[in-house]
């Protein structure tokens, strides 16, 4: 499978599904709480249905693995050679106390491997995509395209951690680190501020 050719897509689908939660985040919405006690909101359940919906139509051979969707048997999902990874949005606990700091996310898993993905903050209006093999984008707040990569080993150390998470274990192991610069980020834009160098 060409990934480049179905990537533009994927971020199409991505923006629209970041519009929808969007929208929602601007409103009045409501919490409710999974079995696991994790928060679930209307947004996360649009932003899962306007993204199968859309992936469905790239092909509907490839299944569907999502936070948000029925939980299929590992005995059914270890046969999967392909399939899409979603996670409608991550860092509901960001997007229930409105930090902005949630993505949306979509990736294509091939062989047990992250081969391409996409990344969505909408409160940001910030978009990362990459292709394995093929370097990675994003589209800062003003549109602007621009290639990212992450530091360089001479840059200053770089510290990213969890606003959501971080515990004095973690910020003791900081501290051995010595100079550095910690940047705290919810959800998966931990990872792309890595990616971002």
């Amino acid at each position: 499978m060409h990934y480049s050719s179905i990537l533009p897509d994927v971020i199409k689908i991505a923006d629209e599904a970041s519009e929808k939660v969007l929208h929602i985040y601007q409103s009045d919405f409501k919490v409710n709480y999974k079995e696991d006690h994790s928060p679930i909101t209307a947004a996360d359940i649009a932003s899962h249905d306007i993204i199968v919906k859309g992936l469905r139509q790239i092909s509907r051979d490839i299944p569907v693995l999502s936070e948000e969707g029925a939980e299929i048997p590992w005995e059914e999902r270890k046969k999967w050679r392909r399939f899409w990874l979603i996670d409608p949005i991550d860092g509901t606990k960001d997007f229930t106390q409105r930090t902005g700091e949630f993505t949306v996310n979509i990736a294509m898993i091939e062989d047990g491997e992250p081969v391409m993905g996409v990344v969505t903050a909408p409160a940001l209006k910030e978009a990362f995509w990459g292709i394995k093999g093929e370097g990675a984008h994003m589209r800062d707040r003003t549109g602007m395209v621009h290639r990212i990569r992450v530091a360089e080993p001479k840059d200053t150390l770089r510290v990213v951690a969890s606003k959501n998470h971080l515990n004095e274990e973690t910020r003791a192991f900081i501290e051995t680190l010595g100079s550095h610069e910690t940047v705290q980020a919810g959800s998966s834009l931990k990872f792309c501020r890595i990616a971002e160098g």
